[in-house]
């Protein structure tokens, strides 16, 4: 009996703990890995999460171009499912390139890059996503949808934010807000950042950066230099 009990115990236990290792894997999908870090730390997680962080970042925004005009050709079911492989491709480019999802902005994304090499990271990966978009259509009987792509790098503060019901953990600050106005001025496949990302990537082979002519967008200060990023004709 005692044996039988212990086996019980055992295998209840296990089961528990399977079933935790299941549900943790899962819910680890909808948080960004600062986040999934500090939880797996402990109870001191919630604290360190709430204390603003401030950080040298690169953000990265992408927006799909004629998301709202595509909406109202193909029905629903068919729009989430092209979005989410859209989606889900920058993700793993991101991904690939030592940058994570901050969040997703409907049909866009914003990520983050830290550490060192992260405007090389970013910039490879700002490639990636719009050439990647040009050859995945919608659906095989639209022609493929460009992607814009804003890139800028700065401090950035990073902190939980929201009421008690509902808490995100995010980046903030005039970087992001810059980043975000470039995404929306850069009509795609089209990637446009600034002469901070510039100054520090030049020495990538196979890329090159074009003077940006145009009038700086609303909210970006018009000292600003923007630049167009390509790869160089010969740069694969």
């Amino acid at each position: 009996m005692p044996f039988r009990h212990a086996y019980r115990q055992t295998f209840s236990y296990t089961r528990s703990m399977d079933l935790y290792a299941q549900r943790h894997s899962w819910f680890s999908r909808y948080l960004a890995p600062p986040v999934r870090d500090l939880l797996d730390a402990g109870p001191a997680a919630e604290s360190a999460l709430r204390a603003p962080r401030h950080s040298n970042a690169c953000i990265l925004f992408t927006d799909i171009r004629g998301f709202t005009e595509l909406s109202r050709t193909i029905s629903a079911a068919a729009l989430m499912e092209a979005v989410d492989g859209h989606l889900g491709g920058q993700a793993e480019s991101i991904e690939r390139h030592g940058g994570y999802i901050d969040n997703f902005t409907g049909d866009g994304v914003m990520a983050v890059f830290e550490g060192g090499d992260m405007e090389e990271n970013a910039c490879q990966c700002a490639l990636e996503v719009a050439e990647m978009a040009q050859n995945q259509p919608y659906q095989t009987h639209h022609d493929p949808v460009p992607v814009g792509v804003g890139l800028h790098v700065g401090e950035v503060v990073m902190g939980t934010l929201g009421c008690e019901s509902r808490l995100t953990y995010t980046a903030i600050g005039e970087t992001v807000n810059v980043a975000a106005r470039l995404c929306d001025h850069a009509k795609g496949p089209a990637v446009l950042t600034t002469d901070s990302v510039r100054s520090r990537a030049l020495s990538m082979a196979g890329i090159a950066f074009d003077s940006c002519q145009a009038n700086a967008p609303t909210g970006v200060d018009a000292d600003l230099s923007l630049y167009w990023l390509r790869r160089e004709a010969n740069g694969g």
